[in-house]
């Protein structure tokens, strides 16, 4: 049997909205071999707010792009196709990301800006270790964290206990969510992925990226994202009792490298001319 606040929370996952039929529609046109740019922006550009983010995003310094785009022309040639797919997938998500977060004591743009970091981190990582399709891995850590959305009031109404269980009792958050709420916000971030169709290999990488051999098909993508978030660690702008940087050690067994190469890693991601400046999301 379900707890009631268990039934609340997955009550409201289906009430979210689910993908807007246009962005469905272009996503359809993306994987057509024969499509143009013309026609994508031709799609794109009727609606405002898709038009804004693809922009924006193509001109993010924390993505690595230097150029200036101002059409939308522009904007898909510099980012690509991949890119794009990716910005479709997560154009439901990114507002709401970018709202504050009382229970988990972080500010409006705060969630946004970790859950960038740790996508960029994780692109990275997913492309030095050899992983076929590093787009997956920067999708799935832009989106590890969005379940927290849907706990954030959960999470406030039990705060003190919660904290005191992480810092006493050294068990992460992603335990105690699960022994106290009923659920975590992995688990809940793969419902809300479901929710809006994404692939099962995104699905399992967002449940799972707090313990990737629950992973139905792909071990390896949330194992990514599980390192990636602790690669992430030095580039918060705030601290946070309730944020857990801690890695799994089946990610390491999963991705076939130690401690120690974890510590080379950080080092290199911090070294790479290729590494964005994360300090400077936009």
């Amino acid at each position: 049997m379900l707890s009631q606040r268990v039934e609340s929370i997955i009550q409201s996952i289906s009430s979210l909205r689910p993908m807007p039929a246009n962005v469905s529609r272009i996503l359809n046109e993306v994987e057509k071999r024969d499509i143009s740019i013309d026609g994508l922006v031709g799609l794109i550009g009727l609606d405002q707010a898709l038009t804004a983010l693809v922009l924006q995003m193509s001109n993010s310094v924390s993505l690595g792009y230097s150029r200036t785009c101002t059409t939308l022309n522009e904007a898909i040639m510099l980012i690509g196709l991949g890119r794009l797919k990716t910005i479709l997938l997560t154009s439901s998500a990114t507002g709401m990301m970018k709202r504050s977060l009382s229970g988990y004591r972080q500010g409006a743009g705060e969630l946004w800006h970790h859950s960038l970091v740790v996508g960029v981190a994780s692109e990275w990582l997913a492309q030095v270790l050899r992983y076929p399709n590093p787009e997956e891995a920067y999708v799935s850590g832009l989106l590890h964290d969005i379940g927290k959305l849907l706990l954030d009031q959960v999470v406030l109404s039990d705060y003190n206990t919660i904290v005191d269980a992480v810092q006493k009792y050294k068990i992460p958050l992603w335990q105690v969510e699960e022994k106290m709420i009923g659920i975590d916000h992995a688990k809940v971030g793969g419902l809300i992925a479901e929710h809006w169709n994404f692939p099962v290999v995104l699905v399992d990488a967002i449940r799972c990226h707090h313990a990737p051999s629950f992973a139905r098909t792909n071990q390896q993508l949330p194992a990514i994202v599980n390192v990636a978030n602790s690669l992430a660690q030095d580039y918060q702008f705030t601290e946070s009792a309730l944020l857990s940087f801690e890695i799994h050690p089946e990610s390491l067994n999963i991705l076939k490298i130690d401690a120690a190469e974890v510590e080379k890693l950080k080092l290199k991601m911090k070294n790479s001319g290729k590494f964005p400046d994360l300090s400077k999301t936009g």
